[in-house]
Order: structure tokens, then sequence, then C-alpha cells
């Protein structure tokens, strides 16, 4: 029941990434390169999403329930996975403006009238 607290808690972030799949699938053809970045910018997101919210909605309360670990140890590997998340979403943030810019191609020269 957990897991599905995490995934309501991110739906904005999953039905965005989803949109993205969507869109790149739309204009594979028109810019293969740019749907290529968005697709894997997309793709990297949902796994994310789905990691993270396991992490923080299942295994973290039960580690923290089994008394396995010391408080310290389980701070340490929260800010551990925080850091690797954060580095992540890093990673997606700039294949999403790779796309952008790999998708604008050269400007075009205005069309001049009558011809």
């Amino acid at each position: 029941m957990q897991i599905l607290y995490g995934m309501l808690a991110s739906s904005p972030q999953m039905a965005a990434a989803i949109c993205g799949v969507v869109v790149a699938a739309v204009f594979w053809r028109k810019m293969p390169g740019s749907a290529l970045l968005l697709m894997l910018a997309s793709a990297i997101e949902v796994v994310l999403l789905l990691a993270s919210g396991w992490y923080h909605f299942v295994h973290f309360p039960a580690a923290m329930q089994a008394h396995e670990q010391t408080a310290m140890e389980l701070a340490r590997h929260a800010a551990v996975v925080g850091i690797a998340t954060s580095v992540m979403q890093g990673i997606v943030f700039g294949l999403l403006v790779w796309a952008v810019a790999a998708g604008r191609g050269r400007p075009r020269p205005p069309a001049i009238p009558g011809r």
C-alpha cells in the first residue's frame, strides 16, 4: 500500500514522463535525434521515479522497523540515495535541454514575398 502513496506523490512527474515518451514517438520521423534524447530522458525519469518511490515508501520504512541498522547508517544510506537521485535528475534535465537544442536545427532564411 505504501508504494501506491509513493506513486501518487510522484504522479505529476510520471505523467510528464509518459507524455515525453508519446511526444518522442510522434516526432520520431521528423526529428529523430531530439526524439531519441527525449525518449531516453523520459525513460530514465520513469525508472528513477519508480526506484525512488520504492526506496522511500517501501524499503526505508521496512529498514527502520527491522532495526537491523542504526539510525546513523539509515541516514547515510538515505543521503547517498538522495544524492544519486539528484545526479540522475540533473542528467535527465541535461538530456532535455540537449533535445531542445538539437531540435532547433539551422535557422531558415526569411521567405521573400511574391516568390
